[in-house]
Formats: C-alpha cells, sequence, structure tokens
C-alpha cells in the first residue's frame, strides 16, 4: 500500500493528468495480474518523477491549491506517527506564518527583505494548517502575537503538529525557514523514497 500511495502521490503532486494516471494504472494492473507483485515496474517511479516530485515540494506550494491541504496533511500525519492524529474537523486551512502581505513598517519587513519574502512565503517551511477560518486581521500579526493569537487552539491545544513546531520557536527567520523547509522536505522524501 506505501508503494501505491507513493505513486498515487507523486502524479497528483506532479499533476498529471487522467490519461497518464490511466494508463499507468492499466499497466500495474496487467503487472500485477502477471504475477510481478511489488516487483511491478509501472509501481516504481522513473528518476524523472522523482526529480519532478521533489521539486514540486521544494517550489511554492501554497499556490497550487489542489495538492498543498493534501501535502500538508500527510507530512503532518507523518510528524504525529504514533500519536492517534484523526482529523475530524468541519474545516481546516492552510496557513503562511511569514503573510504574504505584510505592511512595509512591520516587523516582518525588518526580518525579511522583499527577495526573501518572495522567496519563501508560499513554500512548505512558511505553511501551517489551522481548524478555523482565516481571521485576516490576524495575517500581519508580529511572529509572536500570531503564535498566542492566531496559531494557538483553544485551550493552548494545537490539533496539528506541524502547527506545534512553530509554537516552539521565539522568533520566524530566513535561517530558520530554511531549515524547516530542508526538516519537512527530509521527511517527506523519506516517507515517498524521493
Amino acid at each position: 500500500m506505501r508503494a501505491l500511495e507513493r505513486l498515487s502521490a507523486s502524479m497528483f503532486i506532479r499533476r498529471v493528468y487522467t490519461t497518464p494516471r490511466v494508463t499507468r494504472y492499466a499497466e500495474l494492473l496487467r503487472q500485477l495480474d502477471e504475477g510481478h507483485g511489488l516487483d511491478s515496474p509501472a509501481l516504481e517511479l522513473r528518476e524523472e518523477e522523482r526529480t519532478d516530485t521533489r521539486a514540486k515540494l521544494d517550489g511554492e506550494l501554497y499556490l497550487v491549491g489542489k495538492i498543498r491541504k493534501y501535502v500538508l496533511l500527510r507530512l503532518d500525519e507523518l510528524l504525529a506517527r504514533g500519536q492517534g492524529v484523526t482529523y475530524d474537523h468541519p474545516l481546516i486551512t492552510v496557513e503562511h506564518v511569514l503573510p504574504q502581505n505584510p505592511s512595509p513598517d512591520s516587523q516582518w519587513a525588518e526580518l525579511f527583505d522583499e527577495e526573501q519574502r518572495h522567496q519563501w512565503t508560499h513554500r512548505l517551511g512558511n505553511l501551517v494548517l489551522l481548524n478555523r477560518a482565516k481571521n485576516s486581521a490576524a495575517q500581519n500579526y508580529v511572529f509572536a502575537a500570531k503564535k498566542a493569537k492566531y496559531f494557538t487552539g483553544r485551550g493552548g491545544v494545537v490539533p496539528f503538529a506541524l502547527t506545534g513546531q512553530v509554537l516552539q520557536h521565539s522568533e520566524w527567520t530566513p535561517e530558520l525557514l530554511k531549515a524547516r523547509q530542508e526538516n519537512l522536505l527530509g521527511i517527506l522524501f523519506e516517507e515517498w523514497r524521493l
């Protein structure tokens, strides 16, 4: 099942459309029917498929609306492994830590120059999950206020391991984002053998 999930996830992330997906699954089913089992070549990702999947995950993930929540929920599940994670929330949103449009006189503008904001805003390392609707007033809070008022759940409980990681930091900087990006990508790359 992990190999099939890996193949499906890769095709979803790479936005492989219906005909190539159906062709690949038909090829896999034929190979399974022939007795290849887990050694079915169609089950394995080719090098260019792994490379493209890694590139998509390391890119501006937030801008690909159809895959961002899937990737973040899957990552959150991996981070919470063994903790009995459930996602029984009526609403789950993907939010930015570094805001999309910080005001020019904000702490965010001091910590991140324009190039750094462009580089990091929509990438995996800057994204978290929340179980409530976006609060437009909270989007541009300084990091400490955003953590306390926006990322902390009711009663101080955070339902997502991915979001809980953010609460461990006292500041949000380009260096921290780079390290977080590498860490989170490493978890996905290992799980999906990319």
